[in-house]
């Protein structure tokens, strides 16, 4: 009697496989520090500093989670071409721990841009939206979702 064995194909993808690194999120958190104290040092107002890091990674975090679509890595076939960032991160599953510090940083990002300074000079509004569409977009039920047609291709 002969015993075989079936290798199970674990479906890996490489172009944000390198996520799951503890160094990835020590360099993440460590590039907002270093950027709020360069804010900080050129307009001297630490409350103002978090509201320019918190507009700056919202911005740059909805390009790269949730606009851009694909993956550089040659080798996955066009597999995840039509997927961003975001949908492509930890296999499609919700509730990882990667999901959930890239939804928790948005947040903590925005409370110490509003707590961190004087009210009559703080752009309450424009931290206010930049929050909100960056936890919509994360939403579960928007998952391969395009409005209007944007960045449907």
């Amino acid at each position: 009697m002969t015993i075989t064995r079936k290798a199970s194909v674990v479906d890996v993808n490489r172009n944000v496989d390198w996520l799951n690194s503890p160094a990835t999120w020590t360099w993440y958190i460590l590039i907002i520090l270093i950027s709020w104290l360069g804010i900080t040092g050129v307009i001297d107002d630490a409350g103002m500093s978090w509201t320019y890091v918190h507009l700056i990674h919202g911005v740059i975090t909805y390009y790269l989670l949730h606009w851009s679509k694909g993956t550089s890595v040659k080798e996955d076939f066009g597999k995840f071409d039509s997927l961003t960032f975001w949908e492509q991160l930890d296999n499609r599953s919700y509730g990882t721990r990667n999901r959930k510090l890239f939804t928790v940083m948005p947040l903590v990002l925005f409370t110490l841009a509003t707590h961190g300074t004087d009210f009559k000079k703080q752009p309450l509004g424009l931290n206010l939206i930049v929050v909100m569409v960056l936890l919509i977009a994360k939403l579960p039920i928007l998952h391969k979702v395009r409005f209007f047609g944007i960045n449907k291709y």
